[in-house]
C-alpha cells in the first residue's frame, strides 16, 4: 500500500487535475490525495477493466503482477497516467515499449528510491512515471526531496 505522503506528492507534483481516476483504491491513499476522484477496487465490486469513461488522469500504485494488462487498459481511457512502480517495469519488453511509443511516452520519472524505505518491500527502486498520450518530447527526471540522496 502507498504511504499518504507519497500519494499526495505524486498528485501535487504532476498536477493531476480534471477528471481523475484511482483504478485500484486499496486502502485509499490516492483517493485521500484526490478528493472527489472516481475510483475502482475489485474487492468492492468496481472492476477497473470494466471502466470505459474517459479521464484526464489516472494516478495509482497498480498491481505489479498484471502491470502490462493494467497499463494497456489505462491507455484506452486516460490522457495522463502516473504509476508508482518499480522503475524497470515499462522497459521490460520491446513490444510494451513499442505500444507505449505509439500512444505517447514517458513525460517524467520521479524517483522515490528503495521501495523498502517507504514500506513497499518489492526489492526494486521505485518511482512515479508520468505517461502522457501524444507526448513525443524528452523524459524529465526528478527526485522526491526526502530521498534525493543516493543510498549506498
Amino acid at each position: 500500500m502507498t504511504p499518504d505522503d507519497i500519494a499526495a506528492d505524486m498528485v501535487n507534483h504532476f498536477g493531476a487535475t480534471g477528471r481523475r481516476l484511482e483504478p485500484c483504491k486499496g486502502d485509499g491513499a490516492f483517493v485521500r490525495a484526490m478528493p472527489g476522484c472516481d475510483w475502482c477496487e475489485l474487492r468492492e465490486g468496481r472492476d477497473f477493466f470494466a471502466w470505459k469513461a474517459p479521464v484526464d488522469w489516472i494516478v495509482s500504485n497498480p498491481p505489479y503482477s498484471i502491470f502490462t494488462e493494467f497499463h494497456a487498459h489505462a491507455m484506452t481511457v486516460a490522457e495522463n497516467i502516473v504509476w508508482l512502480i518499480p522503475l524497470h517495469k515499462p522497459f521490460g519488453s520491446w513490444p510494451r515499449m513499442s505500444e507505449l511509443r505509439k500512444w505517447g511516452w514517458m513525460k517524467e520519472i520521479r524517483i522515490y528510491g528503495r521501495s523498502r524505505d517507504y514500506g513497499l518491500d518489492v526489492g526494486f527502486v521505485c518511482g512515479a512515471i508520468h505517461f502522457q498520450r501524444g507526448w513525443q518530447g524528452d523524459t524529465a527526471w526528478s527526485f522526491y526531496p526526502q530521498n534525493a540522496q543516493i543510498h549506498r
